[in-house]
């Protein structure tokens, strides 16, 4: 037999790390061999100071250096205490999931996370939140990140809340934004919601906030944005605005100038289909209306047209609107060579995008509308 039959298989290292981890992680909150006890609401919690300190700067100088708990076996701390086990759980095993938890225990793990120093912990969660952003939780995570000078993640905020604003200002979680956060937001230009929704919430708002001066805020509602009927059956009835201010905002209403819009940038997109469009409908003239779910900041159609073979000689017009009373004509093309037509024109905020066919009886119909605001 050769020698190699005789020596076996070569043993160059051993591997078990999977059972150290699990060894470690059962220590955790465990009598066996602790030596420190934290008090934690009402509850003891057993740990371990060489295992503590060496994951956590925090704790190394909390249990060996000059603080008094160093001396200590019980060590009271005034944390969460859902929150504290999950980063203790962490600290001897090095994971943790985050998708089983509720938005407040995350949010104190992250608290938690920052004072202790931990900072895969942070950017973890940091993360999480990111890519888990709704109209339900993105007001929380924004007090969150602006507590925490997390300035990057606070604009992502903002940003997701511009192009949900119909939603946001909707809900609950709307009216516990403190007052310099919900100021920061009806601020900005691109928070799209109707003006009407963002009046009614900034006065539930205000119902919730009974010491806060409410001036400031009120201020930033946009009256001449909502319609004379609006500003007339509810906006006069509330008190909230002197009667100058409402007529001056009815003034710009009629007039349609120098409106102060609220308005997203529309990214390349078939409007036909896509996310951005709110619906399709047909006006009292048989015109297709394309209705966009945010007022938005354009300067550049594209309609590709389909029509049968026996009416070739089609002219396309399209209008646009902010709020179908007043229409923009952009143009007229004919459709007798090219079905694709393209309007360039000068950037404006746009609801409703209008498109007619001459003759009127031709058959025909729209394969894609392209919207944008083109750079």
């Amino acid at each position: 037999m050769s020698s190699q039959k005789n020596q076996g298989t070569i043993v160059e290292s051993i591997d078990e790390i999977d059972s150290f981890v699990a060894d470690m992680a059962s220590l955790c909150m465990n009598q066996p061999y602790s030596d420190v006890e934290f008090l934690v609401e009402d509850q003891r919690l057993p740990g371990h100071r060489l295992v503590l300190a060496t994951r956590s700067e925090y704790f190394r100088a909390l249990l060996y250096g000059d603080f008094a708990e160093s001396n200590q076996r019980e060590v009271p701390l005034e944390v969460p205490l859902e929150a504290f086990k999950l980063i203790l759980g962490y600290l001897y095993s090095g994971k943790m999931h985050l998708s089983t938890l509720d938005l407040d225990t995350i949010i104190d793990v992250l608290d938690l996370a920052h004072l202790y120093g931990l900072q895969a912990v942070e950017t973890g969660v940091d993360k999480y939140l990111q890519q888990n952003l709704s109209v339900s939780n993105v007001c929380t995570i924004l007090d969150v990140a602006r507590r925490k000078n997390l300035n990057q993640r606070a604009e992502q905020c903002l940003n997701f809340m511009d192009y949900n604003g119909f939603d946001i200002v909707k809900h609950d979680s709307f009216e516990k934004l403190s007052k310099e956060l919900i100021e920061e937001l009806l601020r900005r230009d691109k928070f799209a919601a109707l003006e009407i929704d963002i009046f009614r919430a900034v006065c539930k708002w205000r119902d919730n906030h009974p010491s806060e001066d409410f001036k400031t805020v009120a201020a930033l509602v946009r009256l001449p944005l909502m319609t004379v009927q609006q500003l007339l059956q509810e906006v006069r009835p509330s008190g909230l605005f002197e009667p100058d201010q409402i007529f001056n905002a009815i003034g710009q209403v009629d007039t349609v100038e120098n409106l102060p819009y609220r308005v997203v940038v529309l990214p390349w997109e078939n409007v036909a289909s896509g996310k951005h469009l709110a619906r399709c409908f047909r006006d009292e003239q048989i015109r297709t209306v394309f209705e966009l779910r945010n007022l938005s900041a354009i300067n550049f159609i594209e309609v590709i047209y389909n029509y049968t073979r026996f009416n070739r000689n089609i002219t396309i017009e399209v209008d646009v609107s902010c709020d179908q009373t007043h229409w923009d004509r952009l143009g007229s093309k004919s459709c007798l060579e090219n079905m694709t037509q393209n309007f360039n024109f000068k950037e404006r905020p746009v609801r409703y995008i209008r498109l007619e066919a001459v003759p009127s009886g031709s058959i025909h119909s729209v394969d894609s509308l392209t919207a944008m605001y083109k750079e």
